[in-house]
């Protein structure tokens, strides 16, 4: 079986190390530390070589930026939203693209402009 670019380099390190360590020599300048525990597999010819790609980056959750992101998460809640008109209080029904549908204690289906809420909270 013959040995990948990255196996070989890998080999002919541990070699290295291994001569320095029979003859006595400090080997913190090859490793960068003492007391390294190399555990290598080079590959039984089984197993596929796994190419190098780049690990994409671990993205935090989103977390809302705008009104309309804090009110898609409200969808299907009890909410309390405040305007310059009033305030109204029931079910978030849906996000439209500019304004809520609020369902009320009563059931009425109450139509708020999101341009208009000054606050907005979950009951």
């Amino acid at each position: 079986m013959a040995l990948t670019n990255k196996q070989t380099v890998l080999l002919g390190l541990l070699n290295q190390m291994s001569q320095n360590l029979a003859n006595g020599q400090n080997t913190n300048a090859l490793v960068g530390s003492a007391g390294v525990d190399v555990n290598v597999d080079l590959g039984s010819g089984n197993i596929p070589c796994i190419p190098d790609t780049p690990t994409p980056p671990v993205v935090p959750p989103e977390t809302p930026t705008t009104i309309r992101d804090v009110l898609f998460d409200l969808v299907n809640e009890q909410v309390q939203v405040t305007t310059p008109f009033g305030v109204v209080t029931g079910t978030l029904l849906s996000v439209k693209t500019d304004y809520i549908v609020v369902i009320d204690t009563s059931g009425d289906q109450v139509l708020v402009r999101i341009d208009k809420i000054e606050f907005i909270s979950e009951v």
